[in-house]
């Protein structure tokens, strides 16, 4: 076992951890030592190693049950940003959020273009869209909010570049924010009309394999969203 020096000891601590859980020392599911083990296997004390250890699960690598000890959690970019986001960690600007959605779209799509998007994607794109429209029909907000979630998500992922499909992935960061985007559309416009021309757009856009037309039609909802934040 490692020997640890007392200066920035929980920062050490931390970072042994998290080294032996990343590499696969302790599998996703298994029970640490317990925190008597541990500690005098590392030689520190008990505080420190606790102290180590709760920031372990502020990053999402662990979890502490109650009464049954720390486990290891299947640790993925989602569950870090989520824990982050739900720690005021990383911000909750709702125009921040809606800058980098607008920003990754553009760049996915604007990958897709100067190679090839497949008519499978381009088929299921068309197919979401008139899924969402005939949710807007029924007024089934909660179908709606689903199917534009994929309809996003499939835009995200046209430029087949899987570490910036990832970032657009972390959904928890995204999808309230795309929710209130909706309902207040809605109310400000009084149905769904705005929504559905703006959708209808970006794929005939895509279709059309039209980059300033597509941007004209993100910017302009960007535009539209960042006017129900007004005080931020």
């Amino acid at each position: 076992m490692p020997k640890f020096v007392k200066s920035s000891l929980v920062d050490q601590i931390f970072d042994y951890l998290q080294s032996e859980i990343l590499k696969g020392t302790w599998a996703p599911g298994e029970k640490l030592p317990s925190e008597t083990e541990l500690a005098a296997s590392l030689d520190v004390s008990r505080m420190s190693l606790r102290s180590a250890i709760q920031r372990c699960c502020a990053m999402g690598l662990t979890e502490t049950r109650v009464g049954e000890g720390t486990f290891v959690r299947d640790f993925n970019l989602r569950s870090y940003f989520t824990e982050l986001y739900r720690l005021k960690l990383l911000g909750r600007n709702p125009n921040e959020i809606n800058d980098m959605r607008a920003i990754l779209q553009l760049g996915s799509v604007r990958l897709a273009m100067t190679d090839s998007i497949s008519q499978e994607k381009i088929g299921k794109l068309e197919e979401l869209f008139h899924q969402m429209e005939a949710a807007a029909n029924r007024r089934d907000l909660p179908k709606f909010h689903e199917l534009d979630s994929d309809f996003h998500r499939l835009i995200c992922s046209l430029g087949n570049n899987e570490l910036l499909f990832l970032i657009y992935e972390l959904a928890e960061l995204t999808d309230d924010v795309m929710h209130h985007n909706v309902e207040k559309s809605v109310a400000a416009f009084q149905g769904f009309s705005r929504i559905m021309e703006h959708h209808r757009e970006l794929v005939e856009s895509i279709k059309a394999y039209d980059m300033d037309r597509f941007t004209k039609a993100i910017m302009g909802s960007r535009k539209r969203s960042s006017s129900y934040y007004p005080n931020l």
